[in-house]
Order: structure tokens, then C-alpha cells, then sequence
């Protein structure tokens, strides 16, 4: 740690591929390591915060290598991460940045799926302010201003999903028999899903995933949103209007949409998968896990099998998760955005 502080010194520091990679190494052994310190989470944000600075001196300077070109790809999602967790703005690229990274068919099909959901920390913020609103033209103008961007934010996700499954010939996941169910005693109380899910690849089984989480949080929030909104003095013919104009805010599509991730991370916890699948299913763990408690799902337990699967790998995943709900009262878990 103390030769990579006195390298980020440096006056060309931010130009320092293998330093900008040690800075997201150093974010991944977080995850890796895992033991709840109650400073991994911390020290993660940390990290992805130091990356994300690092690129962002670079300017306008087009990336010059694929290996730079796959750092920037991998810190972008963890800023998107990062800026679900904490409501903010997704950090700015220039777009010939982006544009000039020389990603390969799948890698940009990540990186165009990060883009779309830059704008779901604002919408998740807008949500969550309507019940604060005095009933009156104020929340209306601002239910009416959050369907439209709501409506165009399903739009452009569901053409970005339409474009990766044109790609295949065939479905981009499926069901088969779930090992780990078949491993437990018939007695056993954490069988719940006696299949899972598996993906055509592991990038597919990345932008999947986080297809669903983005959905599952979205509409978690409206859900929580709307029954606040109902409990309250309020205009209920504006609330029903605005529930069927954001497709309807039914804790069942919750449900099945948290059933889903917990059934497909067990794909990612094979061990070819390694530690890349302890990255990707992070972030869906931990809102799905929010939801499932939420709804007092008994499916929950579910996820036990899962960190005693990835425990054998070495992998501390479950201890990262829970030191990312706690730490200072400003900063947002992600597993809080469902409980908050």
C-alpha cells in the first residue's frame, strides 16, 4: 500500500496502467478476502473511487492498449455500483472515450448496458422523494416528469436486450438440475430451488443479472414508494394512475425477479468461474438477499448454500455483503436500498 500511495504521487500517475490495475486489484481483494472487519466496504469505495479519479485524469486521452481499454471497462461497472448505491450521478466519459476503447462485441455490449443504466441512481432518487412531496402540483408535476423518464429508460433497456439476443441463435439462458439442491439432505430446510439457472457464458450471465437487478430494484422502490403514497392523506386516483403508467407495482414481480438471481448465481460459483464470478454476483446478491427479507421470504436461506459454495472456494463474499451495510451514515449500502 505505501509503494502504490508513493506512485499516485507521481505527476503521470494517472497514465500508469499496471498502477490504475493494482488500484482495482486492491478492490477486488476486498471482495476476495471478505472477513467483516467492518471496513471492507469502505475500503472498496475506496478503491473504485481512486480508479475512478485516475481515469478521469486522463482527460480526452484515447486508450492506447486493450489492457487499458479492459481496466476502464471494469471500473465502469463498479462505478456504476457505486452510484446506484449512493443515488449519484454516474461519473462522466467523454463519448469519444468510450467510443475509442476497442472493446470486443460482448465487452461493449457491457459497457453500452452501463450507459443505459447510468440513469438509474436518479431515477431511484426521484422515487423515493414522492412521498416526501406536500400533496400537491408539486408531486404531480413530479409523478408526471417520472413516468416519462421512466418510460424512456424501460424503452432503451429493452432495446439494449433486444439487440444482445439478436447475437444468438439460440436462448441466452435455461434451466437445468441445481447441483447444490442435489448435494443437501432431503430433509434439509434450505432446499428451496431444486434448478438453476445457467447462462449461455459468463458475459451473458453478467449482463443478465444485472438486467434483473436493475429491474428488481426499480421496481422494489416503486413498490415501497407507492405503499407509503397509499398509507398516507393522499389523492389515490393520482397514485393508482401512476402505479399502472410504471407497468403496475406488484411485490410478485418482485418475487420472481429475486427467485431468478438466486437461482443463477450458483453458475457463478463454479470454480472456472472464480473470482470474476464473485465480482458479478455481488451486487445481485445483495438486492436480491434485500428483497427476499423485504417480502419475509423463506427463500432466503437459500443464499447460505450459496456462501458455504463459494467458502470452499476461498471466497468471502458473504462477510464483504455484510460490511456494506454498515459504515458512515452517509454513504448507502446496497443492501440498504431495499430496507431504508
Amino acid at each position: 500500500m505505501q509503494q502504490v500511495r508513493k506512485r499516485l504521487t507521481g505527476k503521470h500517475s494517472c497514465h500508469d496502467d499496471s498502477l490504475l490495475a493494482t488500484v482495482m486489484l486492491l478492490a477486488s481483494y476486498e471482495i476476495y478476502e471478505g472477513s467483516a472487519s467492518g471496513q471492507r466496504g469502505a475500503a472498496w469505495i475506496s478503491h473504485v473511487r481512486g480508479a475512478s479519479q485516475m481515469i478521469a485524469l486522463r482527460g480526452l486521452q484515447r486508450t492506447s492498449s486493450p489492457f487499458a481499454a479492459l481496466l476502464q471497462h471494469a471500473a465502469r461497472y463498479n462505478e456504476l455500483i457505486v452510484a446506484i448505491s449512493a443515488r449519484r450521478e454516474l461519473p462522466e466519459r467523454p463519448l469519444d472515450v468510450l467510443s475509442g476503447l476497442n472493446l470486443d462485441l460482448k465487452a461493449s455490449k457491457e459497457m453500452e448496458l452501463y450507459e443505459v443504466l447510468s440513469r438509474l441512481p436518479g431515477l431511484l432518487a426521484t422515487a423515493e422523494t414522492l412521498p416526501e412531496l406536500l400533496p400537491c402540483d408539486t408531486r404531480e408535476s413530479r409523478m408526471a416528469m417520472f413516468v416519462t423518464e421512466y418510460q424512456t429508460f424501460q424503452i432503451r433497456l429493452d432495446m439494449w436486450l433486444n439487440s444482445v439476443q439478436a447475437q444468438y441463435d439460440g436462448p441466452l439462458y435455461w434451466l437445468e438440475p441445481s447441483e447444490l439442491y442435489a448435494q443437501l439432505p432431503e430433509s434439509s430446510s434450505e432446499r428451496i430451488f431444486p434448478q438453476c439457472i445457467q447462462f449461455f457464458d459468463l458475459s451473458v450471465a453478467h449482463i443478465q443479472l444485472l438486467y434483473w437487478t436493475a429491474q428488481l430494484l426499480l421496481r422494489s422502490v416503486l413498490c415501497v414508494t407507492c405503499q407509503i403514497l397509499r398509507n398516507g392523506d393522499n389523492d389515490m386516483d393520482l397514485i393508482e394512475n401512476f402505479a399502472i403508467e410504471v407497468d403496475g407495482v406488484d411485490s410478485s414481480v418482485c418475487y420472481d425477479l429475486a427467485c431468478k438471481i438466486a437461482q443463477s448465481v450458483e453458475c457463478l460459483t463454479r470454480t472456472e468461474a472464480g473470482l470474476v464470478g464473485a465480482q458479478v454476483l455481488g451486487f445481485p446478491m445483495s438486492i436480491a438477499r434485500g428483497c427476499l427479507q423485504l417480502l419475509e421470504s423463506k427463500d432466503i436461506i437459500w443464499f447460505n448454500v450459496i456462501f458455504r459454495r463459494l467458502s470452499v472456494l476461498d471466497i468471502r463474499l458473504e462477510g464483504f455483503l455484510n460490511d456494506m451495510t454498515i459504515g458512515p451514515r452517509n454513504e448507502r449500502r446496497p443492501r440498504q436500498l431495499l430496507s431504508e
